[in-house]
């Protein structure tokens, strides 16, 4: 092979990487632009065989009744659509809870104004993730008088997502990825896809 074919070669496959990490990057941003139904956000709740290890769903997964139970302060976020949400124990004990929460608005902007109004206004408790989910995201560790909690908060376009989790030991890792894996399953239904992506494959990810 010529020098000149070797280094063409070479640069092709340069660029095909370079792609191809580029459509990694892309899939793993991409917003929730849709108008997902009730049964879609429910299925993008991980359930049993999704969770970090140790942990089970507390009860079935379920409709958010209530507007008020995607904000902060009881009263409706401006632009609530429809909601989902999941609830589990570790090791069959309520002794250590975790609650995720999913929330999809009419606008990207009443979305981002709720993101906003549900993190709250802690700014001395917040920590930014290891690595961004959504379009902004954010961690706030002992929320109000909490002693071991740790809240994570993301935003992708009409939706937002909350996780509450108790009693983690100071360590922020499960919320993280707990927060990645709903956003990867809901980005999963809205391509028309089943949601079937696990805390194990996302934290696989963020470790790489």
């Amino acid at each position: 092979m010529s020098r000149m074919r070797t280094t063409a070669l070479a640069t092709a496959l340069g660029v095909l990487a370079l792609t191809s990490c580029s459509s990694g990057s892309d899939e793993e941003s991409k917003p929730i632009t849709k108008q997902l139904g009730q049964g879609e956000l429910t299925q993008a709740v991980p359930g049993v065989g999704e969770l970090i290890p140790g942990w089970e769903p507390y009860r079935a997964k379920g409709e958010i009744s209530k507007a008020e139970y995607c904000a902060d302060k009881d009263k409706s976020p401006k632009g609530w659509v429809r909601g989902s949400e999941g609830t589990y124990m570790y090791k069959g004990s309520t002794n250590n809870m975790m609650q995720v929460s999913i929330c999809l608005f009419d606008t990207p902007e009443n979305a981002k104004s709720s993101y906003t109004e549900w993190k709250g206004k802690e700014s001395d408790k917040e920590e930014a993730l290891k690595k961004k989910v959504g379009d902004e995201s954010v961690l706030v560790v002992n929320p109000g008088l909490s002693k071991d909690n740790v809240y994570g908060f993301s935003r992708s376009g009409v939706v937002t997502i909350r996780v509450t989790f108790d009693y983690p030991g100071g360590d922020t890792t499960g919320t993280q990825d707990m927060l990645a894996t709903t956003l990867k399953r809901l980005q999963q239904v809205q391509d028309g896809k089943r949601a079937t992506a696990t805390v194990a494959e996302q934290a696989s990810k963020a470790d790489k």
